[in-house]
This record gives C-alpha cells, sequence and structure tokens, in this order.
C-alpha cells in the first residue's frame, strides 16, 4: 500500500534560494535544540524538553531577525 505520492517541483531560481535558506534555518534550530539536550544530559540537568524548546522560540526569534520570516509552525516541527 503506497501512502505517499512524490511530485516533482519546478521552482524558480528565486524559489530554490527561499527554499534552501528555509532548510538551512531548519538545520540550525535542529542542531542548537539536540545540542542543548546533549548537554542538559551531560550534565544530569532536567527541564530541557521539546516544551521548554518551544517556549524559548520567540526569544530566539527576536534575539535573531534572520528566523523572523519563518513559520513558528515550521520551527516546532523542527523540534
Amino acid at each position: 500500500m503506497q501512502l505517499t505520492q512524490q511530485i516533482r517541483i519546478k521552482p524558480t531560481t528565486a524559489q530554490e534560494v527561499v527554499l534552501n535558506t528555509l532548510s538551512e534555518k531548519c538545520r540550525l534550530i535542529y542542531n542548537f535544540a539536540l545540542k542543548e539536550r546533549k548537554e542538559a544530559f551531560k550534565n544530569k540537568l532536567e527541564g530541557i524538553n521539546y516544551i521548554k524548546q518551544q517556549n524559548d522560540l520567540p526569544e530566539i526569534k527576536t534575539k535573531y531577525q534572520e528566523y523572523s520570516w519563518v513559520y513558528s509552525k515550521v520551527l516546532q516541527y523542527t523540534i
């Protein structure tokens, strides 16, 4: 049973730039969240979980303006 269907898209050059930038921002957020969890585990800290990291996203978006144009749901799904 096939649950997904692959569809080939043909983005313009401008759309490719946006998709690549979005992918890069999501990669950086994922790596940051993973590093934060690993350090908390190594130092035996408690309280670093998805909810805490999700609640930190608005602060990250205000501190780093390049994340302000990325939808919050996209960043939440990335974490």
